[in-house]
């Protein structure tokens, strides 16, 4: 009475619109066009009428019409699924196990996300009338084995004989064996601390009293189709080894120079430089070796060298990938970001009622997740400042706002524009502007922050 097969397709596959229907179903050069339950049960109860004649009661409750309508909920199931088909076969549009497919196809599998929770901290020997400050990153560590390492979301102030400080934590490394359950044995990881810390004679516990748990779960679809449609086809340009170093353990974000590699438009001779009667760039010499370089922003508590602490050294990282993608004789100068502190001040005008810490504390943490996702030469906009403050429920106004760029935090890499030893103001309404190999850090505690709240 019905054919399983909707108007549009055979049974080897899609063809598109059919060659006399007026509307195109099916595979168009739109895209998937798919056939509505309404269109099917249309199209159904023409070719009974053509079948039993003119006069066939196909009314509500004939027994025909319900056939039929049972029938196109079918039919009309098998379009969706022939749609969800279609879409599968292309990375901007798969989903799930589809995606998953295509990732297999390219060699990049879906990741595993980072164990999250928190950890309580407290401190014991130190001077009272002292605190003891545990920047972002500061890196955990289960006391026994296997060793779990943990890295802090936020820095935190300890003080002797205070209450316990929560703080957010995320595993080191993605994947179940970042999950840890209530009441592990927790401490500084001895060797970072050595390192970066000043404790003396004090001592800090940590504990967990609820479960660290998400390492087995993996990346969403739309982290995981970023990640495919950025996957380089050629094996040696700037974008295909970006795409691996971004993939080491630690790397926030890297650049490569190489200034043979194509023609740097940022260079002061570009706009009126001859072209047709000298060289832009000195041209590489046969037989000898061509270097370049890569400049690579840490995330907080990685250690860069071998020797800064247990996690895996950022920089033998970085260099190992490199050195398997790059062409004979062609070597890399790996180098760290400078890492320039960004701080504010202003004077927010808030409603009746509110409360003033309340308001500093929303809009710093705004600030700071807005400039984690900076990438490095990306400064920091004072229009985005100003629109994530009026955002803050409550604040109806700011006023002098001025943005703060204080010191780089290495002096190693300097590719022009770098402000290195001191700290400055700048102007209402200026944009904090950042070198190409420099990167963008926000710190909650920073000295760069001056915030008012005052009541209208």
């Amino acid at each position: 009475m019905t054919d399983p097969t909707p108007s549009g397709l055979t049974p080897t596959g899609l063809t598109g619109p059919t060659p006399t229907g007026p509307d195109p179903y099916g595979v168009t050069a739109d895209g998937f066009v798919l056939k509505g339950i309404d269109r099917i049960i249309a199209d159904q109860q023409a070719r009974a009428r053509a079948m039993f004649g003119s006069d066939v009661d196909l009314g509500s409750g004939s027994a025909l019409r319900k056939v039929l309508d049972a029938a196109a909920v079918h039919v009309h199931e098998l379009w969706r699924a022939l749609e969800n088909q279609y879409y599968a076969n292309f990375a901007t549009t798969a989903q799930g196990a589809a995606l998953d497919l295509l990732g297999t196809d390219l060699g990049l599998d879906r990741r595993f996300l980072q164990a999250t929770g928190e950890v309580t901290l407290t401190v014991a020997g130190a001077d009272p009338n002292r605190g003891v400050v545990l920047p972002q990153g500061t890196v955990l560590e289960t006391a026994t084995a296997p060793t779990t390492s943990l890295r802090t979301t936020a820095g935190v102030t300890l003080v002797t004989g205070a209450p316990a400080i929560t703080v957010g934590v995320r595993a080191a490394a993605g994947g179940p064996a970042g999950n840890l359950a209530a009441g592990q044995a927790l401490q500084l990881e001895p060797h970072w601390a050595a390192v970066h810390l000043n404790l003396g004679p004090a001592t800090v516990t940590v504990a967990n009293p609820a479960p660290i748990t998400g390492g087995e779960l993996l990346e969403p679809d739309d982290a995981y189709r970023a990640r495919l449609l950025g996957v380089p086809r050629t094996l040696w340009t700037q974008d295909a080894v970006l795409a691996r170093l971004l993939d080491v353990p630690g790397v926030r974000d890297a650049a490569i120079f190489d200034p043979l590699g194509g023609v740097d438009t940022s260079r002061n001779a570009f706009g009126s430089f001859l072209f047709g009667r000298q060289d832009f760039t000195a041209g590489r010499r046969t037989g000898s070796p061509y270097f370049f370089d890569v400049v690579v922003a840490v995330e907080p508590g990685w250690p860069w060298q071998q020797g800064d602490g247990d996690l895996p050294a950022v920089y033998d990282g970085v260099l190992e990938v490199v050195r398997q993608w790059r062409p004979v004789s062609i070597f890399p100068n790996v180098k760290p970001a400078d890492q320039v502190d960004v701080g504010l001040r202003a004077t927010l005008v808030s409603l009746p009622g509110h409360d003033p810490d309340a308001i500093k504390g929303a809009l710093l943490t705004d600030v700071q997740a807005a400039v984690e996702l900076l990438n490095l030469g990306r400064g920091v906009l004072y229009s985005d400042v100003v629109l994530t403050a009026r955002s803050v429920p409550g604040v109806v106004d700011v006023q002098n706002l001025r943005l703060r760029r204080g010191a780089p935090g290495f002096g190693e890499v300097g590719f022009g524009g770098a402000v290195f030893g001191s700290a400055e103001e700048l102007s209402v309404g200026a944009n904090l502007t950042l070198a190409a190999d420099e990167i963008a850090g926000f710190d909650l505690d920073s000295p760069l922050i001056d915030l008012q709240v005052v009541s209208r």
